[in-house]
Formats: C-alpha cells, structure tokens, sequence
C-alpha cells in the first residue's frame, strides 16, 4: 500500500541561509524543495564537507522504519540508489540515519569542485527526483521533487560549479570584484550618496539572483 504518494512536484527550490542539521546540530547551508505532499528534501554540507540530503516527512504520514533498507532514491534517468539505515555506525560504509520524522544519507564526499558521477551528481542531472520511503507502519510514501531552478539553490548552499548555475570561489571573487568597482565609481570625483544608494538597491541583483551581469546593468540603467 502507498500512503499519501505524491504527484511530480514544482514546488520552487530555495536556498536556507541557516539550516541546522536535526541529527548531529551543526548550522549550515541548504538548498531545499518541498512536494506537494508536504515531503522536503533538503541538501547540504556538514562541517568536514560531506554532502547529504535529508528526507522530512509531513504531518500525518508514519515515522520512518529505524532500520535496514528504508528508501529508494531515483533520480529521473539515472539508477537508482537503495538507502541502508543502522542505528550504529558502520565501521567503513556510512549508514544513513533515521529520527522517525527525518532520514538523512550521504551523496557525496564532498572532494572536489563538483561530482563527476554518483547520486549527487545523477540529481543534479536528472529533471526530477523521486523517494520511496518504507514507514513503521508498513506502508510506503513516495514524493517528487522538480530539478527545474534547482542548479542555483544548490550550487549556493554547496558551494559547488554547476553549469549555467552561480557559486564556487571564482564567482565569489568576481561578485566581489564588480560591487567594489561600482563602490569605487561612486567616490570620484566625490563621494555620490545617490550613487552608494543606487548601488546598494542594485545588489540585491547579486545577494539574491546571483546575477553579476544584472547588477552592472542595473548601476548602469539611468534613473
């Protein structure tokens, strides 16, 4: 039997600027997508940089089974990864952990600027993904999750390169780069209160959108 099995989710993808893992308590960064069925998927790093994504179920449904092969996670196209939860930890493999209310797996390593191959990769990819969950009480719940918008968000909270997606050092460097040029170009001749203004609106263009070639439009559009 499934429970509260969900359509393809277009719930939008947000970045969380404060997320505070449920098992462990580190803060961190996320990106994070919520199905129609109330199902939010969250990823993120912790404080050595591993990558991992955590399930929360909504209101209503059953806790997740404690232990042993308690979801399936398919990105679309890709294969599809079982998840193994233990509540020890394995010597060598990471085992995922289950709360009841949260399940949260590893992807990731989190070596690198970008994974070449595996899961996180494949979701990056992939159009959509799905989650199969087995809950306590027998039943199962599935949720889909759009990968549409979903470059950004995650490329900002793991600070990864993802093509046609806006983060790592290098864009960090050049966002930078252009608010202090623009900042510079307000002080001379003398300092332009009107100008520090226009360009503080402006940068919402970056802290928001990601956006460097908006905010240099934006400075540059006439009042």
């Amino acid at each position: 039997m499934c429970l509260l099995c969900g359509a393809p989710a277009w719930a939008e993808w947000r970045f969380v600027d404060g997320f505070t893992d449920p098992v462990n308590g580190f803060d961190t960064n996320a990106a994070a997508s919520t199905a129609p069925n109330g199902t939010t998927l969250h990823l993120y790093r912790n404080p050595i940089g591993r990558v991992y994504a955590l399930i929360t179920l909504p209101e209503g449904a059953a806790d997740i089974a404690p232990e042993g092969q308690v979801a399936t996670l398919t990105p679309e196209g890709f294969d599809s990864k079982v998840i193994e939860a233990r509540s020890e930890p394995g010597r060598v493999v990471e085992f995922a952990n289950s709360t009841g209310r949260t399940l949260r797996d590893r992807l990731w390593h989190g070596e690198g600027t970008a994974p070449a191959f595996g899961t996180l990769h494949d979701l990056i990819e992939a159009p959509a993904v799905t989650a199969s969950l087995t809950l306590s009480d027998g039943s199962d719940l599935q949720s889909t999750w759009t990968m549409e918008g979903a470059g950004t968000p995650i490329a900002q909270a793991l600070g990864l390169t993802i093509e046609g997606a806006a983060a790592g050092q290098e864009w960090e460097d050049a966002a930078s780069q252009a608010i202090l040029a623009a900042m510079t170009t307000c002080q001379f001749p003398t300092l332009d209160m009107a100008c520090v203004q226009k360009v503080t609106t402006c940068s919402d263009k970056i802290s928001k959108e990601r956006d460097i070639d908006g905010f240099d439009s934006c400075v540059a559009a006439g009042d």
